[in-house]
């Protein structure tokens, strides 16, 4: 039976890590946000704030049909993304429509730790140009942002993973402890 794990949470607190480490232990492909908004990005001359804004845009509607195509034909999934309301009830349709679970692995942590992350990223790591067009300049934008997320209703439940003083095999040791609590078919790692 398919199952949909969408990975989810604050910026720079290892989203995409916990992704690939979830598909390669389960054989689950996993498609993420981020890197379809960079090949999007590629094809712009200029990149400015309004056009990661309507990448983002764009980039989850090409995970939702990608969402689609697998539960149609029975296949599981992972998606990272920040699904806002709108996004999740339309998984929630989706999902409740096919009989298929959906596991929503929420990512949080203290926000300086995340903060300074997110600055390292940005000046040393060869990041795509559409990801440094973003307005957070100050640590308190950094904040309104990502509290701005956790306040959103929990249209499908969170199983949250608070990442604050843990390495990212600590991280993914405890995704799949929740997801193997959740669903005995993790465990055994049949009927994916």
């Amino acid at each position: 039976m398919a199952k949909i794990i969408i990975i989810a949470g604050d910026l720079a607190v290892g989203k995409s890590r916990l992704a690939k480490n979830l598909s390669k232990y389960y054989h689950i492909p996993y498609y993420n946000k981020e890197r379809i908004k960079e090949i999007l990005g590629n094809e712009a001359e200029v990149q400015t704030p309004e056009l990661s804004k309507t990448l983002s845009t764009v980039s989850k509607e090409v995970l939702l049909h990608i969402l689609d195509r697998q539960v149609r034909t029975g296949s599981s999934v992972i998606l990272e993304a920040n699904f806002h309301q709108p996004e999740l009830e339309r998984i929630k349709q989706e999902t409740n429509f096919h009989k298929v679970p959906v596991y929503l692995l929420h990512l949080t942590g203290d926000i300086d730790v995340l903060y300074e992350r997110l600055l390292y990223r940005e000046h040393y790591e060869n990041r795509h140009p559409i990801h440094l067009t973003h307005p957070l300049q100050t640590i308190e934008e950094f904040e309104d942002y990502v509290m701005k997320w956790r306040s959103e209703p929990e249209v499908l439940p969170r199983l949250t993973i608070n990442v604050s003083g843990k390495t990212s095999d600590d991280v993914y040791a405890e995704a799949v402890s929740i997801l193997e609590a959740a669903d005995p078919d993790f465990k055994t790692r049949t009927n994916l």
